[in-house]
């Protein structure tokens, strides 16, 4: 009976898993379309939101292909705005509804095309980085080119 309930319940999680909603830049305040769009969820009192907070204002003043859009989940720190850098204020509750349970910083980044490519759950400068130039220069994540560019060596020489 104990394993009949643990069966059930994984399906239970599974149709959720697989009928969920996916991440969309819909409702985001500050996101901008056909720009790379790095959301992230922070607050004014922590260490690592204090951190990632400073580098993404300073990678949305360098760069015009990336807009950033902080949310702060209690009172905002006081950064001015510009064109590509967007400060709001977000309930928990609202948070929630994007992936933040009880960590921050939590940072997402969109493609040019509006598709959630990344989830972080944490603040890492080289990995976001390497992320951001891969996606500017037209590459996957994983820096690999898409697929209907891609010269496959093996299909060369076979007709």
């Amino acid at each position: 009976m104990n394993k009949l309930l643990k069966i059930i319940f994984l399906g239970f999680v599974f149709l959720g898993a697989v009928f969920a909603a996916p991440l969309s830049l819909n409702g985001i305040p500050g996101t901008q379309q056909n720009k790379i769009n790095i959301v992230a969820f922070v607050t004014s009192w922590c260490p690592p939101c204090k951190i990632t907070t400073h580098y993404l204002t300073k990678l949305a003043n360098q760069n015009s292909q990336i807009s950033v859009s902080l949310l702060f989940v209690d009172e905002p720190m006081q950064i001015s705005s510009d064109n590509n850098l967007h400060i709001n204020t977000i309930t928990l509750q609202e948070a929630r509804k994007y992936g933040v349970n009880k960590s921050i910083p939590y940072i997402l980044i969109f493609d040019t095309s509006g598709k959630a490519i990344k989830k972080y759950h944490t603040f890492n400068p080289t990995l976001i980085s390497r992320l951001i130039n891969n996606l500017k220069n037209g590459l996957y994540e994983n820096g690999t080119l898409p697929q209907d560019e891609r010269i496959d060596l093996w299909q060369q020489n076979r007709f």
